[in-house]
């Protein structure tokens, strides 16, 4: 493994822990406030739709049905390693859950529940925001493959999509008032930590498969 990639793996795992145990103790951060307070505050029809539909995209039901139908693309397609672990993307809801659970966080007094959470106990709590490491670990993953799998304007267009999502995901949650700006900074971290290990996965997987049982590389 790269030494950079370690470094980084240390890093985003270090700011994860520090971020999370943070949280459990203090309910809002500084600054947490004065920018809710603000993005609230921001009157435009355009904005106020673009912030609702990709908050949209981020609901868990959604969320699993993207998964399965890009996970059965890649079964159709026989291409078992993506499709593994793009199946393998949905443990973000699980990690998403353990840490909400963890920490424990009150969501922003503002936040209206939603009557049809599936898990009213887990979506009580603030932190980290699911909708935020959902993105950054699905969508990270797909433009991801779409950068190193694909050629032409695919691999430029699919990648600025998900990226795009992936920046309006965080800020969309803090306008809707569902979480505080620190929750989506430690979703981003704890996301792309664990985007990371996929990734890192995901190219253990192809080695081995382009590798016979003798270390001759194999047609594929």
């Amino acid at each position: 493994m790269d030494r950079r990639i370690k470094i980084a793996i240390i890093l985003l795992f270090i700011g994860a822990i520090v971020l999370s145990i943070a949280a459990h103790v203090f309910a809002v951060f500084p600054g947490d406030l004065e920018i809710s307070q603000a993005m609230r505050e921001i009157n435009n029809t355009g904005f106020s739709l673009v912030m609702q539909g990709v908050s949209t995209v981020g609901e868990t039901f959604t969320g699993l049905l993207m998964i399965g139908a890009v996970t059965a693309f890649f079964l159709i397609g026989r291409r078992w390693p993506e499709a593994v672990f793009t199946f393998i993307t949905g443990s973000n809801f699980v990690v998403t859950a353990l840490i909400k659970v963890l920490v424990a966080r009150p969501r922003p007094p503002y936040y209206l529940p939603n009557p049809s959470d599936t898990f009213p106990f887990i979506d009580q709590y603030s932190f980290p925001s699911g909708h935020v490491l959902f993105f950054v670990v699905f969508f990270g993953f797909i433009a991801y493959l779409a950068w190193f799998c694909q050629t032409g304007r695919v691999r430029m267009i699919i990648p600025a999509l998900c990226c795009a999502l992936i920046l309006l995901i965080g800020p969309s949650r803090v306008y809707l008032g569902a979480h505080w700006s620190s929750d989506v900074l430690g979703s981003y971290i704890i996301g792309t930590l664990w985007l990371i290990l996929i990734i890192l996965g995901y190219r253990m997987a192809l080695a081995r498969m382009n590798t016979g049982s003798e270390g001759t590389p194999v047609r594929t």
